[in-house]
């Protein structure tokens, strides 16, 4: 059977090989066994054939006659049974079966480039590891033996792989674009590199997520190219001093390969200049992905083409979905695909686990009831997400549980109408373009502790469905310049996957009065403030400040908020209602004086507090919850404030 073109070069290469070695051989042992060059009769090493391996490998890397004849003999070493043999003759050695630098410099001695200086360690050969050189017992630089490197020799015999230092550190990106967007942004991004040049640099300015390394070798893929993903991190001085530059160009060439660079965190300064080097070396085309990275165009040889990667478009997520689970894309599934916007094998993992279940119950199962076991599922998602950054906050009051001024409840009603007309009003009206500002939404709410403010975001929470969760700034804010913000970052990188509502407790901690400016630490707090604000405009949630001193807001941020509420001590009609609402109707009551309760000066969280203190303590005695055990709650509630009972609050108390 006759060998493929790319392996029928190498074969004639190697037999021309054979035929020279047996020919120095017998003209060795008759001068007497002296080891120098001889005349021989045929030094060609075949013709060159069109997609032969051999003769790229020549090409690519400017390879002389003689250096193609190191590289044939260093093959046939490992391909032919009889060049071991005829190496051991040629030497006169049985015990040196292996290729020497005298050898080869014996054997194609009528070679053009035919020289000791094609062993130097920055001549071809070994410059791209094309053989690799090892000292003989002698030491003598004549006496080298020399091999060939795995991946070299795989090339040739038409299997080409990584060098196995390069796959400790990089690997091929099996990833494709799953949307139609994506994939046509793709298409550009390989036109770009088309139009720029093959050794274009181009940064995808977007987090590495899968989705954005799917677009990257998307585009590698429409050039004909196999993208090989290197996690920066992974680029280490070690790496690099193990030749990792020069093994990338030499097999990035066999197996027609692309790199992509990704990185999460600006690079430091030798990732930064290795960067600039692989660009400088044109060993394009050089796709990076991250949303930092300025500072490569800045310093880079070469042009850094930066384009973004736009937001997912619902409409094709729901598309997908739908596939997914044959049904039609309709406007439920197009609001659950708004809504979480996860990775596109999570959502579409749930939905398949969700039908699995629905029809568990009763086959075929609708839509609704697929929906319906797979909002859990896409909720868990975020909460595992968030974890470690943010603590989900059951929602269990509603707008009815509020007992709050009119005024107020007239804002809470904005709100909610803001965030369930959003979309509409920005996108289809076209207020978004007619500068209409920040599409997230900021509340502070101010008032004394216990007087609603948590429980004002808890019935936001329950009447747009969304979850909920507290953000403890103390976990957040950090005194390390630049820590804070980071934080910050993986907090609303993990919120954005879907529309909640982030609740910051204690705001002023971050939103307090600005210094003066005195050193880099209040610049930097500043800063943390405006990169704060920053995300939460763009967070397509809502995000709730409370603060229990309102003055403690500084002016400048106050003004940035899309909504301010108030929330009051109550008044003696709402404390009544609050103490109403405290005891539910299953609660066994006896005698309580909602007017003499209402008269206590209690925050609406005091008065939950006590009323359950209450119920506690009536249960362990097994009888209805009286006033008597609502005075012990008392004593008990103002002891923790440390501070008595005024005397005329229980004076003629009811028992």
């Amino acid at each position: 059977m006759e060998a493929a073109p790319h392996v029928a070069r190498l074969q004639d290469a190697v037999t021309a090989v054979e035929r020279m070695l047996e020919d120095y051989a017998r003209a060795r042992s008759r001068a007497g066994m002296r080891h120098e060059p001889m005349p021989v009769h045929e030094t060609g090493l075949g013709e060159p054939l069109p997609g032969s391996a051999f003769d790229a490998l020549a090409n690519w890397f400017s390879l002389t006659p003689f250096e193609q004849g190191v590289i044939a003999l260093a093959a046939g070493f490992e391909i032919s049974p009889d060049i071991p043999n005829l190496c051991a003759l040629a030497q006169g050695d049985p015990a040196v079966t292996c290729p020497t630098t005298l050898l080869a410099l014996a054997i194609f001695a009528d070679l053009e480039g035919a020289s000791q200086a094609a062993f130097a360690p920055s001549a071809p050969l070994r410059h791209w590891q094309l053989i690799k050189v090892e000292a003989g017992q002698s030491g003598s630089r004549l006496q080298q033996r020399f091999v060939m490197p795995d991946a070299v020799l795989s090339f040739l015999v038409g299997q080409p792989v990584l060098d196995g230092m390069l796959a400790d550190v990089i690997h091929q990106l099996d990833l494709a674009p799953q949307l139609p967007s994506d994939g046509a942004l793709a298409h550009r991004l390989a036109q770009t590199v088309r139009t720029s040049g093959v050794d274009a640099t181009l940064h995808l300015a977007a987090e590495p997520s899968r989705r954005a390394l799917s677009v990257a070798a998307g585009a590698a893929a429409a050039l004909g190219l196999l993208p090989f993903h290197l996690p920066l991190t992974r680029l280490t001085a070690e790496v690099e001093r193990d030749g990792f530059f020069r093994l990338w160009q030499r097999d990035r060439l066999a197996l027609r390969g692309a790199l992509l660079i990704s990185f999460e965190e600006p690079p430091g300064e030798f990732q930064l200049s290795a960067i600039c080097r692989l660009i400088g070396e044109g060993m394009g085309p050089l796709f990076l992905v991250g949303a930092a990275g300025q500072s490569i165009a800045e310093r880079a040889p070469g042009a850094v083409i930066r384009m973004s990667l736009p937001k997912t478009d619902a409409g094709e997520v729901a598309d997908r979905l739908a596939a997914t689970l044959d049904q039609e894309a309709t406007p439920a599934l197009r609001e659950i695909a708004a809504r979480f916007r996860l990775p596109l094998p999570t959502l579409e993992s749930c939905a398949t686990v969700a039908r699995t279940t629905a029809e568990e119950a009763g086959a075929p199962a609708s839509q609704e009831a697929i929906l319906g076991e797979m909002l859990p599922l896409l909720r868990d998602q975020v909460r595992e997400a968030m974890s470690g950054l943010a603590d989900p906050v059951p929602v269990r009051m509603t707008m009815d549980n509020l007992i709050l001024p009119d005024a107020t409840r007239a804002i809470l009603g904005q709100i909610v109408a803001r965030q369930r007309n959003r979309a509409r009003v920005m996108e289809e009206w076209g207020f978004a373009s007619a500068g209409g500002g920040a599409q997230g939404m900021s509340v502070l709410f101010a008032g004394p502790s216990g007087t609603g403010k948590t429980m004002a975001a808890e019935a936001l929470a329950h009447t747009l469905s969304l979850d909920l969760f507290r953000v403890d700034l103390s976990r957040i804010v950090d005194k390390y310049i630049g820590e804070t913000e980071k934080r910050l970052a993986a907090l609303f990188d993990a919120a954005d996957m879907t529309d909640a509502i982030l609740l910051f407790d204690e705001a002023d901690v971050l939103f307090g009065r600005r210094t003066e400016v005195k050193d880099s630490h209040d610049h930097y707090a500043n800063l943390e403030v405006g990169y704060l604000l920053q995300r939460i405009e763009a967070f397509r949630g809502i995000a709730v400040l409370t603060t229990n001193l309102a003055n403690a807001i500084d002016d400048a941020f106050a003004r940035r908020f899309a909504f301010s509420l108030h929330f009051e001590f109550p008044s003696l009609d709402e404390r009544q209602r609050i103490w109403r609402g405290a005891f539910p109707a299953g609660a066994p009551a006896s005698g309580l004086d909602w007017a003499r309760l209402a008269r206590l000066t209690l925050t609406g969280g005091q008065i939950r507090v006590v009323s359950i203190n209450a119920a506690m303590l009536a249960s362990e005695e097994d009888t209805a919850i009286s006033m008597g055990h609502i005075a012990r709650a008392l004593e008990s509630e103002y002891a923790k404030q440390r501070r008595r009972v005024p005397a005329a609050e229980l004076a003629d108390w009811p028992a």
